[in-house]
């Protein structure tokens, strides 16, 4: 295919097995300066601070996949054949999400299965390739709760496998263009990671942000988990992968040898036996507490109430209060209106009967007489 991406700035992508750490690294690498896209799929109870997946790419990926029949990425098909109506979708796709100003790429962990084909659509891109211990990827996926393993365990693992398996090809096909390495690479040195993929695949990029990563978020198991053990002894092919993977980075566990004591059945059996009856105690343990905080909260709930109706009781006395206080009020004005319509009836008579008084005869003599006194100084 011809070269459909942008030629003026570098192009990296990044894949990987779901659970391997491609959401931590894609975000060292946007704060390093890598433009991985403006739409990115968000966050959730997996991936608590987002899982840095353009979603152009993201739906591609799917939709591609749905249009074979395969599920969503969790297969054992080694060979992903796109059909012919998406490749004019993946020529607009890179139109659209090319940077020209700084290096970009994308992150998906679908993208592992479309390998060959992005690395025919951009002949000049680079890869980022990231791998995880099986039983670490297996054990994230289970505490996830991913329905698809819920009947076949042994699933997680063949998808492991196939994912890595296309990766270790890839790699081993095109080790010019592809920087693989184990996550714990990326976690234990974050910035030496970024420079050396920076001088290895010609992208330039800065120092990146190593605060963004929190290693609360990251469940680990070192090599000598009867995990490990049990699939070293029942899974050797998948083993044997990893131990490929592993010798094509130059990365090696802290623990190399394991206890081959602990690879006997008794031992891993027993072993689980002890870790049932702990996770069984534990259990045991937060639903006594649970049932403690619920009968505090019962109680509460019950004092709650009874303060509650108590509260009403008052609240009914005080609103009959007010209904009498009310009624009390009324009467207290109407007695008013009456007491002020009664006095005002009275003085209204007496300044009537002053009134007729001063019109009447005797009134007016009375009133010459005064006025006779006062001129002649008499004393009555």
């Amino acid at each position: 295919m011809q070269d459909n991406g942008n030629s003026e700035q570098p192009v990296l992508i990044v894949a990987g097995m779901h659970r391997s750490g491609t959401s931590l690294t894609a975000s060292l690498l946007q704060s390093a300066g890598l433009d991985i896209g403006r739409q990115l799929l968000e966050g959730n109870f997996s991936n608590v601070k987002g899982h840095f997946e353009n979603l152009d790419f993201f739906n591609f990926h799917r939709e591609a996949l749905f249009s074979i029949g395969l599920n969503d990425g969790w297969t054992a098909e080694r060979t992903v054949h796109v059909p012919e109506y998406y490749v004019d979708k993946a020529k607009t796709l890179i139109q659209t999400n090319a940077s020209l100003t700084k290096p970009w790429g994308w992150k998906d962990p679908r993208t592992t299965l479309f390998l060959n084909f992005w690395g025919d659509f951009i002949p000049t891109a680079k890869f980022l390739l990231l791998y995880r211990s099986p039983w670490e990827v297996i054990d994230s996926l289970y505490r996830r709760g991913d329905i698809t393993f819920h009947h076949n365990p042994k699933f997680a693992l063949d998808v492991w496998t196939n994912y890595n398996q296309i990766i270790l090809d890839f790699y081993n096909r095109f080790p010019e263009k592809c920087l693989l390495a184990h996550l714990k690479q990326v976690v234990d040195h974050p910035t030496a990671f970024i420079e050396l993929l920076s001088q290895r695949l010609s992208i330039p990029l800065d120092s990146p942000t190593e605060s963004i990563y929190d290693g609360s978020l990251l469940k680990t198991e070192t090599s000598s988990s009867q995990r490990a053990m049990l699939i070293q002894r029942y899974f050797p092919d998948a083993y044997m992968l990893y131990q490929e993977l592993n010798a094509a980075t130059g990365f090696s566990e802290h623990s190399t040898s394991l206890n081959q004591e602990l690879l006997s059945p008794t031992a891993w059996l027993l072993t689980d036996w002890l870790d049932l009856r702990c996770l069984q105690k534990k259990i045991k343990d937060e639903v006594t507490t649970l049932k403690d905080q619920l009968f505090s909260a019962q109680e509460e709930l019950a004092n709650v109430s009874q303060r509650n109706q108590l509260l009403q009781t008052e609240n009914r006395t005080l609103q009959e209060e007010n209904c009498l206080l009310q009624k009390d009020t009324a009467q207290l004005l109407e007695s008013k209106e009456h007491l002020k319509n009664q006095f005002q009836s009275q003085l209204d008579h007496q300044q009537a009967e002053i009134a007729a008084m001063k019109t009447s005869k005797f009134w007016r003599l009375r009133s010459q007489w005064f006025k006779l006194k006062a001129l002649l100084h008499l004393k009555e």
